[in-house]
């Protein structure tokens, strides 16, 4: 018996599982650069060093790439959320609403030109939101919930708080893709902490 054999269905699980993450990387400049509709496996393919069979051996087609590649960075988002959610879930809530909108502007900044995409994906499916989209929206949830029970949120109209706190966040967003670099992502998550919990109306 070969004492390697052991360990080579772990050892190409680690391979798949690299080359899954080396293909992502190239199928979100693609993407990117070329938008969703332009977009082609081959130059995915070529972006990532491999063929396009092994692309197709991952992916049934573009569309469950690039599906796949979406849900992909928005769990990363969900896992993010819920280790900042769980760090900081005894500071006033005015801080967990900090650092809610900070992970979030943070995550995007490390896909800024994928950031187009989601965007537009998910405008375009509203009334179906991706199972990721609910989850993100769950974590929202969660915090409003916080935030009523230290009585900083008035109950009355809460069921629309997590709507308007994500709403709040994906202007931010928005503005930034067209006005880059005019806000500091801290001073980004600051701006929806302040428009949230005061609105804009002047004292």
């Amino acid at each position: 018996m070969n004492p390697n054999s052991k360990h080579e269905p772990r050892l190409k699980e680690r391979l798949r599982a690299e080359t899954a993450k080396t293909i992502a990387a190239a199928a979100e400049e693609v993407f990117a650069s070329k938008g969703l509709e332009q977009a082609r496996m081959e130059e995915i393919a070529a972006r990532a060093g491999v063929s396009v069979g092994t692309l197709y051996n991952h992916y049934q087609d573009r569309d469950a790439l690039l599906r796949e590649l979406i849900d992909g960075r928005k769990q990363e988002l969900v896992k993010n959320l819920d280790a900042v959610l769980e760090a900081c879930k005894r500071e006033p809530f005015r801080e967990q609403l900090r650092r809610f909108a900070r992970t979030v502007f943070d995550h995007f900044e490390g896909h800024r030109e994928f950031l187009a995409i989601t965007l537009q994906r998910d405008t375009a499916n509203l009334a179906q939101p991706s199972e990721a989209m609910r989850e993100v929206k769950a974590r929202a949830e969660a915090l409003v919930q916080r935030g009523l029970e230290q009585h900083v949120l008035r109950p009355l109209g809460n069921e629309l708080w997590p709507t308007l706190l994500l709403g709040s966040v994906r202007a931010v967003l928005v503005h930034e893709l067209r006005y880059p670099g005019k806000l500091r992502v801290a001073g980004r998550a600051d701006m929806v902490v302040e428009f949230f919990l005061r609105g804009a109306a002047a004292e």
